[in-house]
């Protein structure tokens, strides 16, 4: 029988002994809690879906859609080749893999999972062998969720055993919000390949000794943990525990902690969430507010799903419970970590929280605010990003350019006197320098950029909306709305569709391998190719759910990418790397403005219009001030 309980989680740490400072995370008590009724689930034996999936032999399948928006499924026959669909709108080729009815059976209850962007990142990273230690009750290691993953680890409450005597329940609910596993029972965990390290240091009443705790934490940092999970806390501080976390730290250990579930009752600052060693969680609703309990204050560092939370529960096999708390919102944000510790193994503790803050979704008052820190945790886009680039540039409308790792500002038109909007930018080839260019054709140099002439005086049919330079980097093309190009410099014309009547407007630009030809797409994804520029397909012949907004080629010349308006990605001749319309609360980026790809096609960056810069493939992920005081309107890469 599968058991359900009804839980909500306190902290309240400091009650003063003779013998020092007592840690105490409580559960509310059975006769305060109105218990679900007891229910059955049928599940799908483990052996049944391994033998379905051994039988898996329908190779592999897309889906095509076709001209009147329909969709269709494509299959491809077992062991041919790689397969590239061209076709305009179709997916990505994957693995006919087998699906049973139950799967984990209460995945679609653990609302947590999907506003954080679990889902979506479990197919580059599950945190496999990323030890995460959960400090708390113990961790019940037969429970059907968690069995083979479970650790031996330590009893600090007994002096005796292996952490696994979960007598409270708190803790097997801790480490099936981190790790459950993903087998056809149950539900899961953030990061289903991940390993727990058990240390119990408090009893069945929630109940511990400061003392414990603290070496709790030196015991996970001497034991390979590379994630410590601290799901509890309280108003006083203990200099020590501050000195154990510090030793973790130097280790190369990143330590998360509860910001407390206080906001109610006066709302004091919660230690050890507040040492400035260590990440402090704060909670959210399944409607991305503030949990009403979870305290909040300068110390919090980010937030995490933490009301009504379904994960195990540690008094049987087989048992779960809904809980609310701080408590619930810090192992997801212990997963997240273990996801970007797997994939980039050599990750140190500092860069892993830059992942983690960078990606965050921003879902309060803009920028790190008291109730939510950097914002809502993002599994998806915490591990996208890649080894590959050496920074990149934001532009706004307004003129303003902001730098991005390893790039230089050489200046900007902020405070310019300039009689349109800015449209576009385009960098050198040395990446000591960019053009910035207006919507009437005025072009700006700055740093080594060299002034080729622009459009200045000459009326204009329609604006200009982009820019792109020849591979030497003497010259540089300008592309009008209605598909005319200028060519400046080194730059040859090609061809234009300056006189034709199109369908839709023109909105961006870019040149072939060899720099004697182009291609340039339209909004309703029709592209057009001239000079040696090889039209390898387009979006111009079906309906689109949101309008193209830019295109970017790869530098072999074999093929390029477009982006809509939602983040969503067509490619042709090139590989596929992900996209902004499968990423959780994408909608809070704002509309995509442009893509841009690295030289060696492995990556590409996409720009939304409130200038955040979102990593795909080997792209890396660089961090710092979004702000550009207007809509952004391009970005330059430095390769």
């Amino acid at each position: 029988m599968l058991q359900f309980g009804r839980k909500q989680c306190r902290l309240c740490f400091g009650i003063a002994l003779a013998t020092g400072l007592l840690c105490s995370l409580t559960v509310a008590t059975p006769a305060a809690i109105a218990l679900d009724t007891t229910s059955t689930v049928p599940l799908a034996p483990l052996t049944s879906i391994a033998a379905l999936n051994a039988q898996a032999a329908r190779g592999s399948w897309a889906l095509e859609r076709g001209a009147d928006g329909s969709l269709k499924v494509v299959r491809f026959a077992p062991g041919a080749g790689p397969v590239s669909l061209q076709r305009s709108g179709a997916s990505v080729p994957e693995p006919d893999s087998v699906v049973t009815a139950s799967g984990d059976p209460f995945e679609s209850q653990q609302w947590g999972l999907a506003a954080s962007g679990f889902p979506s990142g479990w197919a580059t990273s599950t945190g496999a062998g990323v030890i995460v230690a959960v400090i708390d009750t113990g961790v019940r290691k037969t429970h059907q969720d968690l069995n083979g993953s479970v650790l031996a680890g330590i009893d600090l409450v007994t002096g005796s055993g292996d952490g696994s005597n979960d007598q409270n329940g708190h803790g097997t609910h801790v480490a099936g919000i981190v790790g459950g596993r993903r087998n056809g029972v149950g539900g899961v965990g953030g990061a289903p390949s991940a390993k727990i390290l058990p240390i119990r240091v408090l009893d069945a009443n929630g109940s511990g000794f400061t003392s414990d705790v603290a070496q709790g934490i030196i015991y996970a940092a001497d034991h390979g943990a590379r994630v410590i999970n601290l799901s509890l806390g309280g108003p006083d501080p203990s200099p020590s525990m501050q000195t154990a976390i510090q030793y973790a730290k130097s280790k190369g250990v990143l330590v998360l902690a509860a910001a407390g579930n206080n906001a109610q009752t006066g709302n004091p600052v919660m230690y050890p969430a507040a040492y400035p060693e260590a990440i402090a969680v704060a909670a959210t609703d399944s409607s991305n507010k503030r949990a009403a309990f979870s305290s909040h204050g300068s110390y919090v560092d980010i937030a995490a799903p933490g009301a009504n939370i379904l994960s195990a529960w540690g008094s049987g096999d087989s048992q779960y419970a809904w809980a609310s708390g701080t408590s619930m919102a810090t192992p997801y944000a212990a997963a997240v970590a273990a996801m970007i510790i797997a994939r980039s193994p050599t990750s140190t503790a500092a860069e892993v929280w830059s992942k983690m803050k960078s990606a965050a979704t921003d879902i309060g008052a803009a920028g790190v605010d008291t109730s939510f820190g950097y914002g809502l945790i993002n599994a998806a886009l915490s591990i996208q990003g890649g080894e590959e680039g050496k920074g990149y540039w934001t532009v706004g409308a307004n003129g303003r350019v902001l730098p991005f790792g390893g790039v230089k500002h050489y200046g900007d038109l902020v405070g310019a006197w300039i009689d349109s909007p800015v449209v576009a930018a385009t960098a050198t080839k040395s990446g000591k320098g960019y053009w910035l260019t207006t919507a009437s054709g005025q072009v700006f140099p700055f740093g080594d950029a060299k002034w080729f002439s622009d459009m200045r005086g000459v009326a204009l049919w329609s604006p200009i909306v982009a820019m792109t330079p020849t591979p030497s980097g003497k010259g540089y093309w300008l592309l009008g709305k209605d598909g005319g190009v200028f060519s400046f410099g080194d730059a040859v014309f090609r061809g234009s569709t300056g006189g034709m009547k199109l369908r839709s407007p023109v909105v961006d630009i870019t040149p072939s391998a060899t720099g004697r030809g182009y291609w340039f797409v339209a909004s309703d994804g029709g592209v057009f190719s001239f000079g040696d520029a090889t039209f390898r397909g387009s979006a111009g012949a079906i309906n689109l759910w949101e309008p193209v907004v830019s295109m970017t080629a790869s530098s072999s010349g074999k093929g390029y990418w477009l982006v809509a308006s939602d983040g969503g990605i067509f490619s042709y001749g090139v590989p596929f790397r992900g996209s902004l319309a499968a990423t959780p609360n994408s909608s809070s980026y704002g509309a995509g403005v442009r893509i841009r790809a690295l030289t060696s096609g492995k990556g590409y960056y996409i720009l939304t219009a409130n200038g955040t810069v979102l990593p795909f493939g080997s792209a890396r992920r660089f961090s710092g001030p979004q702000h550009l005081g207007a809509t952004a309107i391009d970005m330059m890469i430095a390769q």
